[in-house]
């Protein structure tokens, strides 16, 4: 649903806040992709620092994320809930509210998802799985203010402003 907003009806200083208010949302969502980017590869790292691969061979009792080896009866690991793998218990993280623990991936992945909002869009998937649900997701906006004096808004918002 788009809607066209003709600037021309606006006085010239109406005109530059608005074109203000879009460079800056511009901005603020190319800094946010940006941190969201830098969390995504920070856990991508810690995923393959210590992710067991089948080019190399680690023997059968090992910890999937350090790959220290685990002992017969001390620290012979356990099985991390999230992902299935056996971990040491320096490689978990304990969580407070439900005292459990997960792997540190796991653990990382789950702080990864709280911080882009991520968690929000798979609970109501998960709760509301018939229903289609039109939502604003930031990351689907385009928004070309190279080409000033014009300013598109699409995919998500529904705003065309036109100068």
């Amino acid at each position: 649903m788009a809607h066209e907003v003709d600037l021309e009806s606006f006085k010239e200083l109406e005109r530059e806040a608005i074109l203000g208010v879009l460079y800056r949302d511009q901005a603020v969502q190319s800094m946010e992709q940006e941190r969201v980017r830098k969390l995504k590869t920070q856990l991508q790292h810690l995923r393959w620092k210590g992710a067991k691969s089948s080019s190399q061979e680690y023997e059968e009792k090992c910890c999937a994320r350090c790959q220290r080896t685990l002992g017969v009866l001390l620290n012979r690991g356990a099985v991390c809930q999230g992902c299935s793998h056996r971990v040491c218990s320096q490689c978990r993280v304990f969580l407070r509210r439900t005292h459990t623990w997960k792997c540190s991936v796991c653990f990382e992945d789950r702080v990864v998802k709280i911080k882009t909002g991520e968690w929000f869009f798979e609970e109501r998937a998960r709760k509301f799985p018939t229903e289609e649900i039109f939502s604003f997701d930031p990351g689907s906006v385009d928004m070309d203010l190279s080409s000033a004096p014009r300013a598109h808004l699409r995919k998500g918002r529904g705003l065309v402003v036109q100068v």
